[in-house]
C-alpha cells in the first residue's frame, strides 16, 4: 500500500506533466488540495485527493460543492479505493454528488485525453448512450420500443427511458442494444461535466459560527451590493462575487497570524484562476501588500463607496 508521501508525489508527478496551470498544496484541513486550469480558462477543476474517498466528510464534500460552484469550477475527488473495494480504471464513482474517479483515470483524461465509458451506481456498472442515435436507428428499421425491449430483455418503459436520457443500462444491455441495431452507442462519460448539485446545505455550510469580523466584512460587502460566502475547510475564509470575478479574502485581526503556506497556495490559486485574493485586517497595516496578496484594512473597506473602487484598490496593490 501506498504511503501518503508517496501517493503525493504519483499525483504531481501526473499533474505537471498534464497541465502547467495548476495551484496544488496537500492540507487535511482543506476540502481540496489542487485547482486546475487550461490556458483558454475553459477547463477549471478544484480537485481533493484521498485514497479512500469514502473518508471524506459530508461536510467537506458540500464544502467543494459550494466552492467549486461560486469559483465556476468543477468538483472532483480523485482516490484509489472505497472502504471495501478497489476504484477501477476507468469507472466513474459518485460521492456526495461529486464525481470521483482514480488517478490513473485523471492521468488518462488529462494526458491522453480519454475519457472513461463507466458509472457506478447502486446495483451496478452502468453506460451512457447516444440516446437520439438509439432512437433514429429504433425508427430506421421500423421497429417499436416493445420490439426492441424483447429482443434485449428489458421492459418497454426502460427503453423508452433510455432514450429520453432518464435511464442508463447495464454494460451488457447496452451491447447487445449495440449488436441488435448495428450501431455504435455507448458514449463517454465526462467527470468534468458531472450532474453535481450546485446547491448546498445551509445547516452544513453554516456549521461554524462567523467570527465578528467576518460579520464585519460581509456587512460592508453587503453595503456594496455585493454576495459573499463564508468558507470553513479553504485557505480562504470568504468568496465574494465582484462582476465577472471573485475575491478570496483571508479575515485576520493582524497579518502576522495568517500561515505562510496559506497565503502562497492562496496567491497560486487565484493567479491559476485569474480571481482576486484579498487579505482583510482590523489593524492598520503597515504593508499594502503580502506576499503578493493586497491587504484591506477594514478602515479603508468602510470608506469605498462602490464595487469599482474595490477592483482598482485590489488591482493596485497586487504584488506592490
Amino acid at each position: 500500500m501506498l504511503t501518503r508521501e508517496k501517493y503525493q508525489e504519483e499525483i504531481r508527478e501526473v499533474i505537471d506533466t498534464a497541465v502547467c496551470n495548476h495551484a496544488t498544496a496537500f492540507n487535511h484541513d482543506y476540502c481540496f488540495d489542487s485547482v486546475i486550469s487550461d490556458e483558454d480558462n475553459k477547463i477549471r477543476i478544484v480537485i481533493k485527493f484521498c485514497n479512500t474517498i469514502d473518508d471524506v466528510w459530508p461536510e467537506a464534500l458540500a464544502e467543494l460543492r459550494k466552492i467549486s460552484f461560486i469559483l465556476r469550477c468543477t468538483p472532483l475527488l480523485v482516490g484509489e479505493r472505497t472502504r471495501k473495494h478497489t476504484l477501477q480504471e476507468g469507472v466513474v464513482y459518485t460521492r456526495g454528488n461529486i464525481a470521483a474517479i482514480n488517478l490513473t483515470t485523471l492521468q488518462r483524461m488529462l494526458v491522453e485525453r480519454i475519457l472513461p465509458y463507466l458509472r457506478t451506481r447502486k446495483g451496478g456498472i452502468y453506460v451512457k448512450l447516444d440516446r437520439q442515435q438509439l432512437r433514429e436507428q429504433r425508427e430506421a428499421r421500423n421497429l417499436s420500443r416493445g420490439d426492441v425491449a424483447e429482443e434485449v430483455g428489458v421492459s418497454r418503459r426502460a427503453i423508452y427511458e433510455y432514450e429520453r436520457g432518464m435511464m442508463n443500462p447495464t454494460v451488457e444491455i447496452a451491447l447487445r442494444l449495440e449488436e441488435m441495431l448495428e450501431t455504435r452507442l455507448i458514449e463517454p462519460i465526462n467527470p468534468l461535466k458531472f450532474d453535481a448539485v450546485a446547491q448546498e446545505d445551509p445547516a452544513i455550510c453554516e456549521r461554524e459560527k462567523p467570527t465578528r469580523l467576518c460579520q464585519e466584512v460581509d456587512m460592508m460587502f453587503s453595503r456594496l451590493g455585493l454576495d459573499s460566502t463564508m468558507t470553513s475547510d479553504a485557505p480562504f475564509d470568504m468568496l465574494t462575487s465582484l462582476h465577472n470575478n471573485v475575491v478570496l479574502s483571508c479575515l485576520r485581526q493582524s497579518i502576522k497570524l495568517i500561515d505562510k503556506h496559506r497565503l502562497i497556495f492562496l496567491a497560486r490559486l487565484s493567479e491559476v484562476l485569474d480571481e482576486h485574493p484579498a487579505i482583510i485586517t482590523s489593524e492598520q497595516p503597515s504593508t499594502k501588500s503580502k506576499d503578493g496578496i493586497p491587504v484591506v484594512s477594514i478602515k479603508e473597506l468602510m470608506s469605498i463607496q462602490n464595487p469599482s473602487e474595490l477592483i482598482s484598490l485590489i488591482q493596485e496593490r497586487r504584488g506592490t
